[in-house]
């Protein structure tokens, strides 16, 4: 994954905490297409992808099993 896009010199020119780096990278995820994330994750290497998608994956595994619950 290309990070650089990420590292806008204009923004690390700020400390910013946690919750302003999530509100970042959420909006240039929300301007990216599907095509270009894809190949964003096709770079990464198979430990990172895993750990993306464990915690996807139990999240929504978790909600189909307390719907059926119900």
């Amino acid at each position: 994954m290309d990070h650089q896009i990420f590292l806008n010199s204009d923004h690390s020119q700020f400390r910013a905490d946690e919750e302003d780096v999530l509100a970042y990278v959420q909006s240039i995820i929300r301007h990216t297409n599907k095509q270009e994330i894809l190949n964003w994750v096709k770079e990464l290497p198979e430990q990172e992808i895993q750990s993306m998608i464990i915690p996807f994956m139990t999240e929504k595994m978790t909600k189909e099993i307390a719907e059926k619950e119900y």
